[in-house]
């Protein structure tokens, strides 16, 4: 007979800034004072050695003190909680249960000060902020910023007034990992017309289309300029194809490329111009997500030979 899986602990973590409280900002003046009353201790005409205990007590407490004080931090903003349900703040329905599928994607800006975890699934996307909080911080947390995708500082999403600090962040990937397996490697999303483009390990699913990212594949990055009625928009694409099956993944190009430059992953940002892709192969996803989704190509075996499509890679084109 088969033994029941163990249950795994909960967790709870704090959301929002964990400033300093009042007392936390005035142990230094506390600690002074405390110094100083020993110094006045020291001056006093009475035996040496009892000046000198209650020096050694005062010195002693003052360094106890600013230890204590300066260490206390206010309430945090809230909590988020990870059990046996799924991920959810107190009092609210759950981000995502453990019941159905979901992904998580892990989002930074250039610099990797500010982050945002993205719990996608077939029915939302929710989206956590996480802030770094020192260099300390960020040493407690080495899975998050390899598994960081780059966005541009305008679109990072989440509440900042309830982000999770760095090591916390850390600490929900593993167990959201332990809990979910896979789901760090997954990606839930829709195209403008509501068909799933669904990334889940070994694979990419756009509509009907299933790209196998374990055989060799073509894929291009490239801009093209889209004119409408009244006015013309620069728009990202994604060109992708396997065998018969061509796709391209398109979104608007957003007004963030300055900030991104310096970024780890630039080289995936890099994009030649060429003409407006066809419409019937075009799949228009959220821009946010068109990094991550080229980090999985990117992963994917390669051919070798250029791509031949006329209208995607137009001979003398830079």
């Amino acid at each position: 007979m088969r033994e029941p899986r163990p249950q795994l602990p909960a967790l709870r973590l704090p959301l929002g800034p964990r400033v300093g409280s009042r007392l936390a900002k005035a142990a230094g003046w506390i600690a002074g004072a405390v110094v100083l009353a020993a110094v006045v201790v020291a001056l006093m005409p009475w035996s040496p050695w009892v000046r000198a205990v209650i020096g050694v007590v005062l010195v002693g407490l003052a360094g106890g003190l600013h230890h204590a004080l300066a260490r206390r931090r206010r309430p945090p903003a809230g909590w988020l909680m990870v059990d046996h349900q799924g991920v959810k703040r107190p009092g609210e329905p759950a981000l995502v249960g453990w019941s159905a599928p979901f992904g998580v994607t892990v989002l930074a800006s250039a610099d990797r000060s500010r982050l945002s975890l993205a719990l996608t699934s077939a029915d939302a996307t929710r989206f956590l902020a996480v802030r770094v909080l020192d260099v300390g911080d960020a040493a407690e947390a080495p899975s998050l910023f390899d598994r960081a995708v780059t966005a541009s500082d305008g679109d990072l999403r989440g509440d900042e007034g309830a982000a999770l600090c760095a090591a916390d962040a850390e600490r929900l990937l593993s167990a959201l990992a332990r809990r979910s397996p896979g789901a760090l490697d997954r990606l839930y999303l829709s195209d403008a017309s509501g068909d799933p483009v669904v990334l889940d390990r070994g694979e990419l699913r756009i509509g009907a289309r299933r790209i196998d990212l374990s055989a060799p594949l073509e894929w291009r990055a490239f801009v093209f300029q889209e004119l409408g009625a009244h006015a013309a928009s620069v728009c990202q694409a994604t060109w992708v194809r396997q065998g018969d099956g061509e796709v391209v993944l398109v979104a608007p190009l957003g007004e963030g490329g300055a900030s991104i430059q310096g970024a780890p992953d630039a080289r995936l940002m890099q994009a030649v111009t060429a003409d407006p892709p066809p419409r019937e192969l075009r799949r228009a996803i959220d821009r946010l997500f068109m990094l991550p989704l080229r980090h999985a190509l990117d992963r994917a075996p390669r051919i070798s030979r250029a791509p031949s499509s006329p209208v995607i890679m137009p001979e003398g084109r830079a």
